[in-house]
């Protein structure tokens, strides 16, 4: 039985490793994920990992969410994924999203950019950890 994650006010090695595994397994699903980030929620004081999809626009939340699901049993033996509370969907043109892309692009690969107390376009983001941002 695979252990989850606790999601709160850190950043965790375990995090980020289960978020990088997570869009491994969407990506071998041929899900398009044009954007994935930890980002943190400092009202709520946790981390909330965002994938952004156009598959969001065209099928719906409930549709990307068994996706992920379906995702999670691709994850390696021993991976501690986390849960689908901690995950939001959101469509490649949320403003969040568009926000995050004018800043910082990625490769269409799995990379990793920490951004920490930064303003963009006159938001502070007070944290992320970008895996993709295409």
């Amino acid at each position: 039985m695979a252990e989850e994650v606790l999601v709160g006010e850190q950043l965790t090695p375990d995090m980020i490793k289960s978020g990088e595994l997570l869009v491994a397994s969407l990506d071998k699903r041929n899900v398009l994920v044009k954007g994935a980030f930890w980002l943190l929620l400092p009202d709520q004081h946790v981390w909330r990992l965002v994938i952004a999809s156009p598959e969001v626009r065209l099928g719906g939340p409930k549709a990307m969410y068994r996706k992920i699901r379906l995702a999670f049993g691709r994850l390696p033996v021993g991976a501690a994924p986390i849960g689908t509370k901690d995950i939001s969907v959101v469509d490649e043109k949320a403003p969040l999203f568009l926000l995050l892309r004018s800043a910082v692009s990625t490769r269409p690969g799995i990379g990793g950019v920490r951004l920490s107390k930064n303003v963009v376009n006159g938001q502070l983001i007070e944290g992320a950890y970008l895996y993709r941002v295409a």
